[in-house]
This record gives C-alpha cells, structure tokens and sequence, in this order.
C-alpha cells in the first residue's frame, strides 16, 4: 500500500474540514438535484477519473461518427465565466469545471490569453473551464498545454491532465513552460 494516499493534502485541519464539507454538498446536490452545471474540480478525490468518463460520454455521443475512445484528447478552453454562479446551463458535451489555480501565470480576460504574473502574487484564479473531448488535429502554435496537477508537488504522480491556454502573440509557450505554469487542483 506504499504510495496510496488516505485523503488529500490540504495545510490545516480547518481548511482540510471545510473542503470536506465543501465536497459533501457537491455529491448530495448532484444525488438530489441531479448533474450540476459546473463541477467543483478540486472537489473530487480522482479527477482524471471525471475526465475520464466525460471522454467516454462524447465518444459514445460520436458514435455514427466512428469515433473511438483511443482517437480523442481532451480539448480545454477558459470561459468568460467568472465563477460556477454565472453557469446557468450544462454544455451540450463535455463539463465545465472550476476551483483551479494558476500558479506562474494570470489570466488575461480582456486578451482571453495567458498573462504575467502580478508581483507577489503566486496564484491566481482561472475562469470556469471547458473541458470536452476531441479528435485529434493539427498542434495550434499559440496554445500551450499546462498541465493540471492534484497537489502543488509537480511530478507525475499527481499530474491529471493538459488544459489547452491560449499565449498572447508575444510570448509562446515555451516561455510559459519555462516559468513552470501550471494549474492546480490544491495549493
């Protein structure tokens, strides 16, 4: 059992109790009111396995269209919503998520780009974001794929996913890859 982990990491008991609480209501209100509109990302114990089963139901959707589950990646784009109160609707594929963190970066809403970082800011809120699955296509110059990890410890151990975040024309991703970006579920 070496390596399991018994819970998520969070640095204190208080935080660690609210986000238990925090989850708690996310699974009774998704029990008793069905599929919410966004979903608290951070909230789940394994999230790639949301993604996981989000992949699946959109292949399954392209069925006629011979897609299968080996031909798609997840395709990512930050919304203009600023918080889960503002999704009014479910997509029609794929799941809007938020609660992630930006850490080597901010997000530009007027560029809808990646952005400097503030001094003395070390991490900063993303927007809720749209994850579906697509087929594969032509790599996109400007998109830097900035991995999503569980924890703020880098590795791939807690490594979930890429999210596709669009750089401003000035700066590509390799620039971003070299300031360590990445998404957080937890600080």
């Amino acid at each position: 059992m070496t390596g399991d982990e018994f819970s998520w990491r969070l640095p204190s008991l208080g935080l660690w109790f609210t986000s238990l609480l925090n989850r708690d209501d996310q699974y009774r209100k998704w029990l008793n009111s069905g599929r919410p509109n966004s979903f608290w990302f951070s909230g789940f114990f394994n999230p790639a396995g949301l993604l996981t089963a989000m992949k699946q139901e959109v292949t399954r959707k392209h069925k006629s269209e011979k897609w299968a589950l080996d031909d798609v990646v997840l395709k990512s784009e930050v919304t203009n919503f600023e918080s889960k109160s503002q999704v009014k609707n479910q997509p029609d594929e794929g799941i809007y998520v938020h609660g992630l963190s930006l850490e080597g970066a901010a997000w530009s809403r007027a560029e809808a780009t990646l952005a400097e970082s503030e001094p003395k800011i070390l991490y900063t809120d993303l927007p809720v974001l749209y994850i579906t699955a697509a087929r594969k296509t032509k790599v996109d110059p400007r998109i830097y794929d900035c991995p999503i990890y569980k924890y703020s410890v880098r590795g791939d151990k807690y490594l979930l996913a890429y999210a596709s975040l669009t750089c401003p024309s000035d700066k590509p991703p390799s620039h971003w890859i070299i300031r360590g970006t990445a998404l957080l579920c937890n600080r």
